[in-house]
């Protein structure tokens, strides 16, 4: 333990990781710990693989993943959870015969995955990268930071990263014995001449896909139904296994390593082209509708599905995937069961909203509508560029079955720090695919109920204003119209829904998709929109909430 103690970042330190990328704190590891790391590495001879190394030499450097100082840091930066994505090893010295500094940008998509994000007063950094001095730099060579790279926008001129011109742009922090130099994942860094002994590492946060993925599992049966498209979009979430998938707008079909395309490097190719409409719409509004996307036959064959999918809740065993659940609205939950009573009519109802699941493995012919979803080519090619190659869904698909008297749900799901823009593209990291199976009439009149949402709000920079009972009511809350066949994109929009007040049922079915970013461990049984699986539901044992 040092002066430092274990502790939350200060006033200047949040400001300074803010604006610059980095924080440099000095005397973290006391003497003999220094000590004892050097001397592990000069019994071993190797400049990697320390925590797989024979006892006593990995000691130390297990140590460090425990240290309470450098644990304090990332848990404030990373959030809890955080865990280590590049295990700890020596910088290497910089190459010969380079004049300048080459500098490092990581993979393109890593700019993305582990991001910096700071909006609403929630901070969110996606990947850090730690520097651990063993011995002082600065003479011989050191760690060299662009700061405020970790923030930008553009792309680096290709001089500016070869070393060739630094424009003035780069800082050497001189480090001692047993500094710690914190930076963002995405801060551009290099090394010049000779660092010394410096001990690199890097974490994530928890909601941050690993760099080396995550262990594959056995596919459920139904999964070996599926085209080899179908199994590109659902197979992160079932197995572990996904792919890339291209569509034209007309057919999908599965990228080869060969034909990997350039917007993975996060530009537009043919194939992922926005519409300027589309675009536009969806920058500005942060939603799209698009038009009969299903024909008659389609949206015929799924309302059956449902039909019977309905018929059949008396004979389906507790647990099973398709049976209804009803969640209660949050207002409600938390007032003691009862409506606030400044509750607005557009969100108080008599019934919970009923949802049913399973729909993927319903018996045939009934799960042929919804498998047909997957990978569709209208929606494939908007999701490559709303959220980037390599999406997959991320959670199983929902069914609202809301009959007249359904509750609405308050306004949530504003996350600009998730909207991000790279070389003039917009992404974001989760887009919800709507599939109206009836019509949803606009506005707020007797017949009206469904989808509602804050045009511009995943751009916005405050938090959504009122309480949960009333926030439905704000002016800017605005109501498209559905028709049965439309599609509706949205994600980090604040959204919501309004009570159910038509007579037809309210049929919907929800996909929820993800970019490749987003930690989705195989096999998850947690589901974000079931009650039977909500930590706040009062009927779950303590010991399954933890």
């Amino acid at each position: 333990m040092t002066a430092n103690e274990n502790r939350k970042m200060n006033a200047d330190e949040d400001y300074g990781f803010d604006v610059a990328g980095f924080i440099h704190v000095p005397r973290v590891l006391t003497a003999a710990e220094v000590a004892a790391c050097s001397a592990a590495i000069d019994a071993v001879g190797r400049d990697e693989g320390m925590l797989e190394w024979p006892t006593p030499h990995c000691d130390p450097f297990q140590a460090l993943q425990a240290h309470p100082v450098l644990a304090s840091y990332l848990e404030t930066l990373c959030s809890s959870g955080y865990s280590l994505d590049k295990p700890p090893a020596l910088v290497a010295d910089a190459s010969g015969g380079t004049a300048g500094v080459p500098l490092s940008t990581g993979a393109p998509e890593d700019r993305r995955r582990l991001r910096y994000a700071n909006y609403s007063d929630t901070r969110e950094c996606k990947g850090i990268r730690i520097f651990l001095a063993l011995t002082p730099t600065g003479k011989g060579g050191g760690v060299v930071l662009v700061p405020a790279s970790h923030n930008r926008s553009t792309e680096a001129p290709a001089d500016f990263l070869a070393g060739a011109d630094d424009l003035g742009m780069t800082e050497e922090p001189v480090l001692e014995a047993g500094d710690l130099l914190i930076c963002a994942a995405t801060t551009l860094w290099g090394v010049r001449g000779r660092p010394g002994r410096v001990i690199e590492m890097e974490y994530i946060s928890s909601r941050v896909r690993p760099t080396a993925g995550f262990p594959q599992i056995e596919a459920p049966e139904w999964v070996a139904e599926l085209t080899p498209e179908q199994q590109a979009v659902v197979g992160r979430r079932t197995t572990g296994r996904g792919g890339t998938v291209i569509s034209d707008g007309e057919r999908t079909w599965v990228a080869t390593a060969e034909e990997q395309p350039a917007s993975v490097r996060l530009h537009l190719d043919e194939n992922s082209q926005p519409d300027p409409d589309e675009l536009w719409f969806w920058d500005v509004r942060g939603y799209l509708v698009l038009r009969g996307v299903m024909d008659e036959e389609w949206i015929a064959a799924a309302n059956r599905a449902i039909d019977a999918t309905l018929e059949m809740q008396a004979s389906l065993p507790e647990g099973h995937p398709s049976r209804i659940e009803e969640v209660p609205e949050q207002a409600l939950r938390e007032n003691g069961w009862k409506w606030p009573e400044d509750t607005s009519p557009r969100l108080a109802g008599e019934i919970n909203r009923p949802r049913i699941g399973g729909l993927y493995q319903l018996p045939k012919p009934h799960c042929e509508p919804f498998r047909r979803m997957i990978g569709h080519p209208a929606i494939v090619k908007r999701l490559n560029w709303m959220l980037g190659y390599g999406f997959r869904e991320s959670t199983e698909p929902m069914c609202c079955v809301y009959p007249k008297g359904t509750t609405g749900g308050s306004l949530h799901g504003q996350t600009p720090g998730a909207y991000t823009v790279y070389n003039g593209r917009q992404l974001v990291e989760q887009t919800n695919v709507a599939w109206a199976l009836q019509d949803e009439s606009p506005g707020f009149g007797e017949d009206s109920g469904g989808f509602l949402c804050v045009p511009g709000s995943h751009k916005a920079k405050y938090p959504i204003p009122r309480g949960l009972s009333t926030s439905i009511d704000l002016p800017q809350v605005y109501k498209p119209p559905m028709k049965a066949g439309d599609v509706l994109f949205f994600g980090g929009v604040a959204h919501g829904t309004t009570a159910w007040r038509s007579e037809r049922q309210r049929r919907t079915t929800i996909q929820f998709m993800g970019s490749s970013n987003i930690a989705l461990p195989p096999g998850k049984k947690e589901v974000g929109w079931r009650w039977s699986s909500d930590p706040n539901n009062p009927s779950i044992p303590v010991a399954a909430k933890a």
